[in-house]
C-alpha cells in the first residue's frame, strides 16, 4: 500500500502529460529573511472562473529520502498562507496548482525552489515626500527585518519616458527608515516608483504605487466677509486655489481657528468654509498641503463686531450654565483689540467687577453654546467706577459765522479720559455785557449751531463732557459775528449786472458783425447834373406846380443887387426889396392862384427897373443860396418841377 501511495505522489507531481494548465506555476516565498517567517504563494489565472477550484500542492523529499507532501485547497483564491512548520524549506521542494472545473482538470507548471531562499519584500510604502526647488526627497518604512536592501527607483516627467537609477542601503539595527534623493527640473511635475529586494535574493517586490511629484505650494490668499443670520455672525472664509502645477495628485487644507472660549481643526480639501462665530475676535491659521510640500501658515485675524456704547443684549434669555463662556478684557484706546483676553465659564459680570480697575473702562461678551456652536447673546461696555472726565473736546473750532448764527465743530473725548460713560456735552455761550447761556447736545454729537445771536458781537463759547459723575474740563473758543449781510449781496448784484453789461456788449457787436457778413449795405443812386438840366426845356405848363416860399426882390438899388447876387449864375436883381409871401394853402381855389401869379407878373414888368425872373440850372440854386448868406435876401425854396 505505501509503494502505491508513493507512485500516486509521484504521479501527481510530474502531473499528466497533455493537461497542463495554461497559467504559469505558483511563486512561493516569504516577506522577509527572520527565520520564523510563515511563506505565501501566489499564481495568476487568465482564465479565472467562479467555478474553478484550486488545490495548493508541495512535494519535498526528505535527505533520507522520505518524501513530503503538503495539500491546502484554497477554493476559488488563487493564493495561500503557507505555515513554516508544514514545509520543509531548507531544501529543494516542487510546487504545483491543481484546476479543476465542471469539464476540465489541469496541473500548472512545477515550480522548484528552496522557500528559505526565496524572499520576496513588499512593495515600498513611500510615506514622506518633500521638495524644495529641484531637490526631492523620498523616505519609506524598512521592511519587516529592518535590514538594508537593494532599490530600483524610476521616475518621469507627465507624459514623458522613464529614468531609472539602483542604490542600497545599509544595515543598520536603528535605522527605521530608507530614502533617497533626486535631482530635478525646477516648475515641472513627476511621476516616481520604488521598488526593492533583499540582498542577496532574487525577487523583486512590485512597484510601488505611482506618486505624483508636483511643485512647491505657496501660501493660500484668505478672503473673508460675514453677515447678521437670526442674530448670529456668519463668517464665510475662502482662498485661492493653488497652480494646477502645485495640486497634482490633491491638495488639502488645515484650518484651525482660535475663538475666545474654544479652538477648532478643520480639515478639508475644499477652497471654502462657513462658520457661525462670535462678535468677538476670530484669529485663524490656515495651512496648504500637496503630495511633496506644505505652504507656509496663512495666520489672518478678523476683527470683532464694533464696539457699542452701550449694552447690547439679545431677546432670548441668557443660560447660566456649563454651556456658556464670560470674556472680558480692558480698553487700551478704546479701538484697538487687546493681545489677550480673559475668560471663564463661571464667574459672572459681578465678579470680574472685583477685579476691574477705578474709572477704567471694560468690554464683555457672553457666548453661548448651541450645537457645538459658540454664539454672542451679550456684549457691553461697563465700569467698576465711574469718575468725571480729565480731558476736554478735542480740536473746537467756530465756522460759518454769520450775523446771527455760528456752527461749533469738535472731537470726542478719548475713551481712556472719559472715565465714565458720557451722558451729554455742556454747551455755555456769553456774550460781552448779556448773560450766559446754556445748552446740552447728546454725547454722540460733535457740532453744534449757535443761532439768534446779535451782529457785530463778540462771543465766548465753552464746552466740556459730562457723566453721572460730574463735568470734565472746559474747551474755550471766541468770535465775532458779522454785520448786514447786504453790503455783500450788493456786491454780488454788482458782480452779475456787470457780467451782464458785457455779455450784452459782445452779444451786440457779435449780431452787427453778424448783419454785416449776411445782409451787406445798398448804395444810394446818384443823381446827375444832367437830368435836372433838362427840366428847363420840358413843358412847364403841364406840370402841376405847387409854392412852398416865395421872395420877391423889389429893386430900388442896383449896386447892392449886383454886390449880393451873382451874374453868372442867377438872375440880377436890381434895386429890389426882399418881400416873403408863406406858402398858400393847398385847399385855396385855383381861381385865387391865378390872380395872385397874374398879379405878380403885372408887377414886374411894369416896374422899369426891375428884370424877369428866369430858371436857370435849378440843381445849382441851392449852392448860390449858400453863397449868399451874407445877404439881407430871403431863401426861395421850390419843389420839384416848380416855375416862378
Amino acid at each position: 500500500m505505501e509503494t502505491v501511495g508513493l507512485l500516486l505522489l509521484l504521479f501527481a507531481a510530474l502531473g499528466a502529460e497533455g493537461a497542463l494548465c495554461p497559467f504559469p506555476g505558483p511563486q512561493c516565498y516569504k516577506n522577509s529573511t527572520l527565520f520564523d517567517e510563515d511563506f505565501f504563494c501566489e499564481w495568476k489565472d487568465q482564465d479565472h472562473t467562479p467555478s474553478a477550484i484550486y488545490t495548493l500542492s508541495i512535494w519535498s523529499l526528505s535527505s533520507s529520502n522520505i518524501p513530503h507532501f503538503v495539500e491546502l485547497n484554497v477554493g476559488n483564491a488563487q493564493n495561500s498562507q503557507v505555515v513554516l512548520e508544514s514545509v520543509l524549506s531548507t531544501i529543494q521542494s516542487k510546487i504545483w496548482v491543481l484546476k479543476q472545473t465542471e469539464n476540465t482538470v489541469c496541473n500548472s507548471p512545477n515550480t522548484t525552489v528552496i522557500l528559505e531562499h526565496s524572499v520576496k519584500y513588499r512593495a515600498p510604502d513611500i510615506q514622506k515626500k518633500v521638495r524644495s526647488a529641484e531637490i526631492l526627497e523620498l523616505s519609506w518604512p524598512r521592511a519587516k527585518d529592518k535590514k538594508g536592501a537593494d532599490y530600483e527607483i524610476r521616475w518621469r516627467m507627465i507624459n514623458d519616458s522613464w529614468q531609472s537609477e539602483t542604490f542600497q542601503t545599509e544595515d543598520s539595527k536603528e535605522a527605521k527608515w530608507d530614502s533617497r534623493t533626486l535631482q530635478l527640473q525646477n516648475q515641472s511635475v513627476y511621476q516616481v516608483q520604488v521598488r526593492r529586494k533583499a540582498k542577496q535574493h532574487q525577487l523583486w517586490s512590485e512597484w510601488s504605487h505611482i506618486i505624483y511629484v508636483p511643485v512647491d505650494i505657496q501660501t493660500p490668499l484668505v478672503h473673508w466677509k460675514e453677515k447678521k443670520i437670526d442674530g448670529k455672525r456668519k463668517v464665510i472664509l475662502s482662498w485661492d486655489a493653488p497652480s494646477p502645477e502645485a495640486s497634482y495628485g490633491g491638495v488639502t487644507y488645515n484650518l484651525t481657528l482660535h475663538f475666545s472660549c474654544k479652538s477648532k481643526n478643520h480639515t478639508t480639501n475644499k477652497t471654502s468654509h462657513t462658520l457661525i462665530a462670535t462678535d468677538s475676535v476670530i484669529r485663524l491659521s490656515l495651512i496648504a498641503i500637496n503630495n511633496v510640500a506644505q505652504s507656509a501658515p496663512q495666520k489672518m485675524t478678523i476683527p470683532p463686531v464694533q464696539h457699542s456704547k452701550h449694552c447690547h443684549t439679545e431677546s432670548r434669555r441668557v443660560k447660566k450654565s456649563n454651556h456658556y463662556c464670560l470674556e472680558w478684557y480692558k480698553f487700551i484706546d478704546g479701538e484697538t483689540w487687546p493681545i489677550s483676553v480673559n475668560t471663564s465659564k463661571k464667574a459672572t459680570v459681578e465678579d470680574i467687577k472685583k477685579y476691574m480697575e477705578k474709572y477704567v473702562r471694560y468690554y464683555y461678551f457672553i457666548h453661548n453654546i448651541s450645537n457645538n456652536r459658540l454664539y454672542t447673546s451679550s456684549m457691553c461696555p461697563i465700569y467698576s467706577t465711574e469718575g468725571a472726565p480729565v480731558a476736554e473736546p478735542q480740536n473746537l473750532t467756530v465756522v460759518n459765522i454769520t450775523q446771527d448764527s455760528a456752527v461749533l465743530l469738535w472731537r470726542p473725548i478719548p475713551v481712556q479720559k472719559q472715565r465714565g460713560f458720557l451722558l451729554n456735552y455742556a454747551i455755555w455761550i456769553s456774550r460781552e455785557g448779556s448773560d450766559t447761556v446754556y445748552r446740552k447736545v447728546p454725547e454722540n454729537q460733535t457740532s453744534f449751531l449757535l443761532s439768534d445771536l446779535n451782529s457785530v458781537s463778540s462771543y465766548t463759547v465753552y464746552i466740556a463732557g459730562q457723566t453721572k459723575a460730574g463735568v470734565g474740563p472746559n474747551s474755550t473758543a471766541d468770535f465775532f459775528t458779522n454785520s448786514s449781510p447786504f453790503p455783500g449781496l450788493l456786491m454780488i448784484i454788482l458782480n452779475v449786472c456787470g457780467v451782464v453789461l458785457l455779455l450784452s456788449l459782445f452779444i451786440s457787436v457779435a449780431l452787427r458783425r453778424f448783419e454785416r457778413k449776411i445782409l451787406p449795405t445798398i448804395p444810394s443812386p446818384v443823381i446827375s447834373a444832367t437830368a435836372s438840366y433838362h427840366v428847363d426845356h420840358q413843358n412847364l405848363k403841364a406840370v402841376t406846380e405847387e409854392v412852398d416860399d416865395v421872395v420877391l426882390l423889389h429893386c430900388e438899388d442896383v449896386d447892392k443887387s449886383k454886390n449880393c447876387l451873382n451874374p453868372e449864375q442867377s438872375t440880377v436883381l436890381l434895386g429890389c426889396q426882399l418881400s416873403v409871401y408863406e406858402e398858400e394853402e393847398e385847399e385855396e381855389e385855383e381861381e385865387e392862384e391865378k390872380e395872385e401869379d397874374e398879379t405878380h407878373f403885372t408887377s414886374s414888368s411894369t416896374n422899369p427897373e426891375g428884370q424877369r425872373l428866369r430858371l436857370s440850372e435849378p440843381l445849382e440854386i441851392v449852392d448860390t443860396i449858400q453863397k449868399e448868406n451874407n445877404c439881407e435876401v430871403s431863401t426861395p425854396l421850390y419843389r420839384h418841377g416848380s416855375v416862378l
